[in-house]
């Protein structure tokens, strides 16, 4: 597993408060006894130059914090002509740790390193304007451009967005990751605001294609640690994989991930298959040349991505949500980036709107809290 002590050098911007921005507090704590050289820097642009002159394409051994002048919160992006719910993410930063062989950053990211916003006053102003005096309860997720809890261990971010999510009365955080560093999660007083979700695929997929990442086994442990502090979960089966034995290797996943964990402490399971964006397929190719998940026949949607075929696609998903609904019937599960005729086969019905399909997330919340006070 790729550790963020592999990291070898960070930048810090100077216009950043260094005395009492807690980001960069935890950088020199907790890179005090390592070998990770610490730079501090008056422009963060020059930076940016030299590695896109230098650099290799994705440096995943060099951290840049800064100060972002950008929005901090959008809507999630969704695709042309797919169902969609009322889901905003946050921009905490830009680039991975890890290096999975499908992920769409490859395609988007105009800059070749990783970073980190410092500016976190300036975060929470933004959604202290999105979100006051609202009549509705937001979800709120991490995890879109970065992992979000892969870096924890060396910048400490999800307890410092736990305990500003705590004090909210009208938003739920979700905080995405395919790692195992929950520690920091551990003992803080979440107050049931908080959702902590992995994105799960059966273990040789994660051997394949997604290097640097924790085991199944891994992320299920930390999973059960982060259920018994209190926390409910979520689970993303997103992108699943088609490939030989799929069926068997996916009903094997969800046999371990209900031998670990209470159902009722599962908000939502998310269902999306494999598919890139144009110029993708080029890019996974050059830089993965074992690459087989491009090779599969695929089919050009009306967002202009590309799909397994829908015969394909609804199989997987019929078959993974039928052995979810055996398990627990009250599960909320969903399609992520689907079309309305997926829907209407697997669900037996359309959302009429990114408002009606979030009623089901809000109506799986409340249960949720039911539970908790009986």
């Amino acid at each position: 597993m790729i550790q963020p002590w592999d990291i070898k050098k960070i930048f810090i911007d100077n216009s950043l408060n260094k005395d009492h921005n807690p980001i960069i507090q935890n950088i020199l704590k907790n890179t005090q006894n390592t070998s990770i050289k610490i730079e501090f820097i008056d422009n963060p642009k020059e930076i940016f130059d030299y590695y896109l002159k230098h650099g290799s394409l994705f440096e995943k051994d060099t951290l840049l914090v800064y100060r972002h002048q950008g929005k901090f919160i959008s809507s999630c992006p969704g695709s042309d002509g797919m169902v969609c719910c009322q889901y905003f993410v946050i921009n905490f930063g830009i680039g991975c740790l890890y290096d999975c062989h499908y992920c769409y950053l490859q395609n988007f990211m105009n800059q070749p390193l990783m970073t980190v916003f410092g500016n976190l006053e300036d975060l929470f102003s933004e959604i202290e304007k999105k979100i006051k005096g609202k009549n509705f309860h937001f979800r709120i997720g991490t995890g879109e451009y970065t992992d979000s809890l892969a870096l924890d261990p060396i910048i400490e971010i999800s307890p410092i967005l736990v305990n500003y999510f705590a004090q909210l009365e009208n938003a739920t955080l979700e905080l995405k990751t395919k790692s195992n560093h929950i520690e920091k999660l551990l003992n803080l007083n979440h107050n049931n605001h908080t959702v902590v979700a992995w994105s799960l695929n059966p273990p040789e997929i994660i051997d394949k294609i997604e290097p640097g990442t924790a085991s199944l086994k891994e992320r299920l442990e930390a999973a059960k640690r982060v259920q018994e502090a209190g926390y409910k979960l979520a689970f993303h089966f997103d992108p699943m994989i088609y490939h030989d034995n799929w069926e068997k290797n996916y009903k094997e996943l969800l046999d371990q991930l209900f031998a670990t964990i209470d159902t009722n402490r599962i908000a939502w399971i998310s269902l999306g298959t494999f598919r890139y964006s144009i110029g993708q397929k080029e890019i996974m190719q050059k830089r993965f040349l074992d690459d087989n998940l491009t090779k599969q026949e695929m089919v050009q949607g009306s967002d202009k991505k590309f799909r397994y075929f829908k015969t394909i696609r609804q199989e997987m998903y019929a078959t993974i949500k039928s052995y979810i609904d055996k398990k627990d019937p009250k599960l909320f599960s969903y399609l992520c980036m689907e079309t309305q005729y997926m829907w209407e086969k697997i669900y037996q019905f359309v959302p009429q709107s990114s408002k009606n399909l979030d009623s089901y997330f809000e109506n799986r919340r409340i249960y949720m809290e039911s539970l908790s006070k009986s």
